[in-house]
């Protein structure tokens, strides 16, 4: 599985330390979401909607890249 880094602002970084959120599994599981609100099987994305679902993200700034 390829890894991605995502960037927090410090309180949000603060809230997911103290209360041990797993982040991984939390953006896989909302990414899984949202491709099944868009009725994409997630796991059989193309790579246009893949790519389309990562610049999204980098633009709302999820992703440090």
């Amino acid at each position: 599985m390829e890894r991605k880094t995502i960037s927090l602002p410090e309180e949000l970084a603060e809230y997911v330390d103290e209360n041990h959120i797993n982040l991984s599994r939390f953006v896989q599981d909302k990414l899984r979401e949202l491709s099944e609100q868009t009725h994409v099987d997630a796991e059989n994305l193309s790579e246009e909607e893949a790519r389309e679902i990562g610049q999204k993200l980098k633009n709302l700034g999820y992703l440090d890249r």
